[in-house]
């Protein structure tokens, strides 16, 4: 009886685990919208972390779901669908359209969704910019692709930021880079090239006061919020996306004299009498001589530059379940750059996003991530030691290598070639392997948050968050390179420069919350906000000179230590804020906003700061008379006033500062700078007022801002006595007020919208309305150069003597004098305002085009912009006279000969005035960049199952292959040469000038995505 029990009891389980399987299945089904297959819509199965995602065609595969289990479809935009099993294996549903705006928006310490978003907030998506990834600084990405954005490449070296201005010009001296915000973190504008672009969710570019006065003394240039990406419910999903690819220079739009035509114009100069070149080769060579060196011809581009190698891996595992998420990354990037003989730039990053939901009360998350970047840069100076100069100075019949009287080339005692010294006495390609300078870069980002749900009605998040970012560089010159002619010591063989930085940011974030509506209609939310911020910064440096071996580069073993020095500064920001929200029935929005910052960078008694901003919206398809309107999806109006500050000035400027140097070789004491107590914050106000709408279920959706701003008690250098000991003769003072307008318009349209095809258009436009400084110290004019600030005239308008052509009767160079009157004499005197012209567009964006059919899908994303002007210092060195010992474009060729020449060059004759900076070499800098275009498929899923993978992209992306322009060079310019003239630096006017500096660069890259 007891063995029958026993075997009865064995049936039992056997059979209960056989229904329990049977009851298990496999769904499968399709998801649709309204306009067919919706691809990347969420499958899950309700209460756990079994979940999919539906592919191109909408399809979908789920196993392991019971009969009563209950299936969640959602996609942002569309209503979410829940769909009980029951006896079912396929599930085919349709999405509708969720038209209740519900689309979540960042607006500084939190989110809210757009209905109830009363600011100007662009936002730019991952996918986005998922294209320009081969971008090693992902910055650059965000060229065209939000109105009232300018983004420039400040040039075209790997790991480069770009220069981003937002609305304009919003102060003088100050920086005008927007504040970047990294989850929550602030972090520097120069450590975006460390952030890996593929982790990246969204960006929420703030732009008006509704937003931007909530970070008070910070965000008077706007704020730039990353949000990077957080697993999701669901099954782990796994996705590696790899790319490879080169980059090459833009071509010139101009071409270089080849050795037969450099020699020519040689001989022709020298025939007509200009000095300078009656003693080179094309006038001093016999015919025999001048054949041998005609066979030397030498493209000093193919000899300096080469196709660089581009290199990107990523491969990310996210998911989770009802209580955790997580999101994992690792990332190498590898971009060589186009100039020979170095390595360029290569990254590495991690990042680990995870969010637990500890108590109903209470969710942790913790956002980390390692970046580590290393490059070895050129130098950007205008000089013999940059290789760009090079590239056009090296005459072509100077070879990369010396030659013996037969021709051979020349070799050292260890048998290598030796380099041509060329006519500059600096070969540069030696001097890239014997003068190397290495950059590296440790990242950490880091941030530990708490958001706690008291009640139903109040809740307080709490975060802290840290930057590091510790900085190397070495800088070397190797015994025997080419420097160690010029500043070494024979006795004292090789030197080297170490210098370390610690550059150490935190900040402590506190925002207690009250949310509730009454009766039912009146929906109020109120945020009280406590922020500290500090930044450490700690430097050294150290050289010493006299190394046994360039095969050891460590101070350790140097002979003599030189000099030596390290500093440490620090500042701080505390802050409390009060934001306020408050709308009735989801129709009318205010918004109101207080906050006050003190700042140890200005003196006690001018440390605190007051921002406010009051905006409004009215969601116009929320009303009863427009609720069966089948044509317009979205109407809202939105008006916004309030004020930031900027403080992104120097510390202890308010303060006298002393030196220490020596005297008669005793400590000395010498004055450094005269400090200014008075001095403030710089104030900003602005106005928008913006219409968003959205017709025909959203197909075709759009956005137009008015804005103006005003820069008031702008940071500015009062000039002092030479008497008065500054070492820069100026004292930073509160003065002068600017003023920007602009209007801001973005369009979109799916123009085909179906089962089998997509094709969507769009873009924005910014239109320059005004720029103009409004005033300034005593109404004095402040030069700067070649541009100038004048009260009622746009901001950095050209000042430049006039040209007015060549004299066709003598050959002579024509300027325009103080009374317009034309002569033949050249003054500096001359410098005239060129009403309308200056560096800033009039008129910038970008737009798009995107088809999509059966997996193929084209994609192309163009930036233009124009009405600003460039001073084209590589032409006006391209052409002049007093340049003939290098080489010079073919242009110069064509220079008055004979009386009656007209659109012609200067005489040779005429070199001390033809030379001249003028307006002569003043060019509009319109163009229109074809950014990105890129071919992918994504293989159906039927193939993708039996490869064991959810998905398979397959795409090529080509990067700058197209530019329309009429400027005499690459038209993209951000800093003329770095070490010329660079962001920070004291009169510094992005745009206004092009200077050899690392060019702009064409790439393409082929690659592949798989999700698992």
């Amino acid at each position: 009886m007891k063995k029958k029990l026993t075997l009865l009891s064995i049936l039992l389980l056997v059979l209960t685990v056989q229904i329990s399987h049977a009851q298990e299945k496999t769904i499968s089904g399709t998801v649709f919208e309204s306009e067919g297959p919706l691809p990347g819509a969420n499958i899950l199965v309700k209460g756990t972390s079994n979940g999919t995602q539906t592919d191109f065609d909408g399809k979908f595969t789920l196993p392991d779901v019971n009969s009563s289990d209950i299936i969640v479809i959602s996609y942002v935009g569309y209503k979410t669908l829940e769909i009980p099993v029951g006896t079912q294996t396929t599930i085919t549903a349709t999405l509708e359209a969720d038209n209740t705006l519900d689309e979540i928006v960042i607006v500084g310490f939190g989110s809210r969704t757009k209905e109830l978003s009363t600011s100007a907030v662009s936002t730019v998506t991952g996918k986005d910019i998922e294209n320009l990834v081969p971008s090693t600084s992902l910055d650059n990405a965000l060229q065209g692709k939000a109105a009232g954005v300018q983004v420039v490449g400040a040039n075209g070296r790997p790991g480069q930021t770009a220069f981003v201005q937002i609305r304009g010009i919003g102060s003088l001296s100050a920086s005008t880079t927007p504040l970047y915000v990294v989850d929550g973190v602030p972090i520097d504008a120069n450590d975006v090239n460390n952030i890996n672009p593929n982790d990246i969710e969204n960006f929420s570019i703030l732009k008006d006061a509704a937003t931007v006065s909530l970070y008070g003394s910070r965000g008077a240039n706007g704020v730039v919020l990353i949000t990077t990406k957080k697993g999701k419910s669901g099954e782990a999903k796994i996705s590696f996306n790899s790319s490879i690819g080169y980059s090459q220079r833009i071509p010139d739009p101009f071409d270089l004299f080849d050795a037969a035509g450099k020699l020519e114009i040689e001989r022709q100069f020298a025939e007509l009498g200009v000095t300078a070149a009656q003693s080179l080769p094309g006038a001093t060579s016999s015919p025999e001589e001048l054949a041998e060196l005609i066979a030397l011809d030498t493209d000093w581009e193919q000899e300096l530059l080469r196709q660089g190698f581009i290199q990107n891996n990523s491969l990310s595992i996210s998911g989770g379940d009802d209580k955790l998420n997580y999101f994992l990354s690792l990332a190498y990037s590898k971009n060589t750059g186009v100039i020979d003989r170095i390595d360029g730039f290569e990254r590495t990053s991690l990042r680990l996003n995870t969010s637990y939901q500890a108590k109903k009360w209470l969710k942790v998350n913790t956002n980390i991530s390692l970046s580590r970047n290393t490059s070895d840069l050129p130098r950007d100076r205008n000089n013999v030691q940059n290789p760009f100069r090079a590239l056009y100075d090296y005459n072509p019949y100077e070879p990369l290598f010396l030659r013996d009287a037969d021709g051979n080339i020349e070799v050292d005692e260890n048998g290598d070639n030796v380099f041509n010294p060329t006519s500059t006495g600096f070969p540069i390609a030696r001097a890239l392997q014997t003068e190397p300078e290495d950059n590296r870069n440790f990242l950490i980002i880091g941030s530990l948050g708490a958001d706690i749900k008291l009640s139903d009605n109040f809740s307080n998040n709490f975060l802290v968050g840290a930057t590091s970012n510790r900085f190397n560089r070495t800088n070397r010159s190797l015994a025997g390179g080419v420097l160690q002619g010029f500043v070494g010591d024979a006795n004292f063989p090789g030197t080297q420069t170490d210098n370390a930085s610690v550059d150490l940011r935190y900040n402590v974030t506190n925002t207690f919350s009250y949310k509730d509506t009454y009766n039912g209609v009146h929906n109020l939310q109120a945020d009280f906000l406590l922020e500290y911020i500090e930044r450490i910064f700690t430097s050294q440096f150290s050289t010493s000179r006299g190394f046994p071996s360039p095969d050891i580069p460590f101070q350790d073993v140097a002979t003599e230590a030189q000099t030596a020095g390290s500093n440490e500064a620090r500042n701080r920001l505390f802050s409390q804020g009060l934001f306020l929200t408050y709308d009735y029935d989801r129709k009318y929005v205010v918004s109101g906003s207080i906050r006050r910052d003190t700042s140890t960078r200005f003196s006690p008694n001018n440390q605190e700061g007051y921002f406010w901003s009051g905006s409004a919206a009215w969601n116009i398809s929320n009303e009863d008379f427009l609720a069966d309107n089948s044509t317009i999806s979205n109407l809202r109006l939105r008006a916004s006033l309030g004020t930031a500050g900027n403080q992104a000035i120097g510390d202890f400027q308010f303060l006298d500062l002393a030196g220490f140097s020596t005297f008669n070789g005793n400590p000395a004491l010498i004055p450094f700078g005269l400090g200014n107590p008075n001095i403030q914050w710089e104030a900003q106000r602005t106005l928008d007022i913006g219409v968003e709408w959205g017709l025909f279920n959203n197909r075709l959706n759009g956005v137009v801002d008015f804005f103006q701003r005003n820069s008031d008690e702008l940071l500015l250098p009062r000039p002092l006595s030479l008497t008065q000991g500054d070492q820069n003769n100026s004292i930073t003072t509160n003065v002068g007020e600017i003023e920007n307008q602009g209007l801001e318009v973005s369009l979109n349209y799916d123009i085909i919208r179906n089962s089998a095809i997509k094709f969507s258009v769009g873009g924005n436009i910014s239109f320059q309305l005004n720029n103009e400084v409004v005033s300034l110290l005593d109404g004095a004019d402040i030069i700067n150069g070649n541009t100038i600030l004048r009260e009622g005239e746009e901001l950095n308008t050209f000042f430049l003597p006039r040209y007015a052509g060549v004299n066709p009767a003598n050959g002579a160079p024509l300027y325009l004098d103080q009374n317009d009157a034309i002569t033949d004499n050249f003054s500096a005197d001359f410098q005239t305002l060129l009403d309308g012209k200056s560096p800033a567009p009039d008129i910038q964006g970008g737009f798009y085009t995107d088809f999509s059919w059966k997996g193929f899908s084209v994609r192309s994303d163009w930036a233009f912009q124009s009405g600003n002007y460039i001073l084209n210092f590589q032409r006006q060195q391209g052409v002049a006279i007093g340049n003939i010992d290098s080489n010079l474009r073919t242009e110069a060729l064509n220079f008055w000969r004979q009386p009656g020449d007209t659109n012609v060059l200067p005489s040779p004759l005429f070199q001390a005035t033809a030379d001249q900076t003028s307006t002569r070499f003043l060019e509009k800098g319109d163009f229109l960049r074809l950014r990105s275009l890129t071919l992918a498929y994504s293989l159906p899923s039927s193939f993708t199952e039996n490869l064991f993978i959810s998905s398979l992209r397959i795409y090529g992306t080509g990067q700058n292959i197209l530019t329309v322009s009429g400027f005499e060079g690459d038209p993209e310019v951000g800093i003329g040469s770095a070490e010329t003239s660079a962001p920070g630096a004291a009169g510094f006017v992005a745009g206004a000038f092009n200077l050899f500096s690392y060019p702009q660069t064409r790439s393409y890259t082929f690659g592949v995505e798989v999700g698992f």
